[in-house]
């Protein structure tokens, strides 16, 4: 089981992922002595003494089995240090880190290629592995800095369930933040609230929300705080009373006003009558509907 405490290669490194690592080195510092012997045996005219052989076939064997193990053992060292974080933490080693650390290893191989020492290829293993022991160590900072704000979180939310109160709020600002997620537009939303002593306070939440739950100002709120610590909060939205339905017109001073438009168009009434008539008949269905909501 992986360890959350920090040691030298960073947090999340069992015994048995170490023990791959150093493993899987020796197979990747073997793919640099590949690759280079092949390079050598092809490039270099007394590369090959009577005892050795450097056909065409054993050079490009020496070539392709190289870089394929290479390719293969950077891989198995990613998989291998990166352990079994889930794809949205942070990693508690760098993918850089991870191919400065082969790239070493394969020149501390290199310089044994062909079975003669090259000091030259050994220069620039030290400031490789210097530079991958700083970027594994700054990725293990992160990753212990993300799991310590994941830990924080969780007894926060812990406290509000267990402790919590909950008290009424509104929607005092809404600002759009300008991101965009699935279509919906993300909104910082500040809410008011008064806490069980009396003080107010306020809280922030940062979210997208459906077309139809959208918060508005001077929305409901309510507002679950913990006493102890009243900046911990947890902001949920409850959904505004909708507008009261225009009522329905009144079927029969429809009707009659559709009648006394008739007749004015056939000049049975004049444009004065008319008028008269129409506001007669207005007043009575108005006050009508008024005595008939008593």
């Amino acid at each position: 089981m992986a360890t959350d405490h920090p040691t030298a290669l960073g947090p999340r490194l069992s015994s048995g992922r170490i023990v791959g690592l150093v493993l899987i080195s020796a197979f990747t510092a073997t793919a640099g002595w590949l690759t280079a012997t092949g390079f050598v045996r092809a490039y270099a005219a007394d590369a090959c003494g009577p005892e050795q052989r450097c056909n065409g076939l054993g050079t490009a064997g020496y070539l392709a089995g190289g870089i394929l193990l290479w390719l293969l053992c950077l891989v198995a060292t990613a998989t291998t240090a990166h352990g079994d974080a889930p794809t949205t933490e942070p990693s508690a080693t760098s993918d850089r880190g991870v191919l400065l650390g082969c790239l070493a290893l394969g020149l501390l191989g290199a310089a044994l290629a062909n079975g003669s020492l090259r000091p030259w290829l050994l220069v620039p293993v030290v400031p490789l592995a210097l530079l991958t022991a700083v970027l594994d160590r700054h990725g293990a900072r992160r990753w212990r800095a993300f799991r310590q704000e994941t830990r924080h979180r969780a007894e926060q939310q812990g406290r509000l369930e267990q402790y919590g109160i909950t008290v009424p709020a509104r929607v005092t600002d809404l600002v759009p933040t300008g991101a965009v997620s699935a279509d919906l537009p993300e909104l910082r939303v500040t809410v008011g609230f008064t806490t069980t002593d009396g003080a107010p306070r306020t809280a922030t939440v940062t979210d997208t929300f459906p077309a139809h739950g959208t918060p508005r100002r001077g929305g409901p709120a309510e507002v679950r705080y913990d006493r102890a610590d009243p900046e911990n909060t947890r902001v949920s939205f409850t959904a505004a009373p909708q507008d009261a339905a225009p009522p329905a017109p009144d079927l029969e001073v429809v009707a009659a006003l559709e009648r006394l438009a008739a007749l004015h168009r056939d000049g049975a009434l004049d444009t004065a009558e008319f008028t008269a008539a129409k506001a007669r008949l207005l007043g009575t269905g108005l006050s009508a509907g008024a005595n008939g909501g008593r």
